[in-house]
């Protein structure tokens, strides 16, 4: 019985510290105040305004000072990929520099996506950006469906240069 009543007190006492309060804003009554309110129609603030600022060059820096700074001159929509193509995510920022950055250098809106064309700190940045458009490898794939291994194969076989064996 005595922990009954124990867990039961501080139940009454939560209900007690919510009179009075206005259940629209969970503040008490006397408490809000005029800044509480929406503005008003004529006094809202423009939202098709768009904040800019300058995003620094970042390349030859490393990988995670250059997102440092990013974010300093205000731009957060951040990403990064492996400039030789081979899809190496950057887990750890430290042990990569930037190769190239899209967009360049220069003013933008502060909700630009950047991304840093990367490799690691040992390697060589390549001349062109292997690893930011997808490679393209053919046309759509055949398709297989109610078809027999055997023709499957064969029509493999007559696109690429490797022959199987049935």
């Amino acid at each position: 019985m005595h922990t009954r009543t124990t867990a039961a007190a501080p139940a009454a006492l939560m209900l007690t510290a919510w009179e009075g309060t206005d259940t629209a804003s969970s503040k008490p009554s006397s408490v809000q105040s005029a800044n509480d309110q929406p503005p008003a129609a004529g006094n809202a603030p423009a939202t098709d305004d768009k904040k800019t600022a300058t995003l620094p060059d970042m390349i030859g820096k490393g990988l995670q000072s250059a997102q440092d700074q990013a974010q300093a001159a205000g731009f957060y929509s951040l990403t990064s990929h492996d400039a030789l193509g081979r899809g190496r995510m950057q887990a750890f920022d430290h042990n990569w520099k930037v190769c190239s950055q899209t967009p360049t250098p220069g003013e933008h809106p502060t909700d630009t996506k950047v991304d840093f064309a990367t490799v690691k700190l040992e390697e060589t940045c390549p001349a062109t950006d292997e690893g930011a458009a997808p490679q393209t490898v053919g046309s759509t794939p055949p398709d297989f469906t109610s078809k027999s291994v055997k023709v499957a194969r064969q029509a493999l076989d007559s696109s690429t240069s490797i022959t199987v064996a049935p």
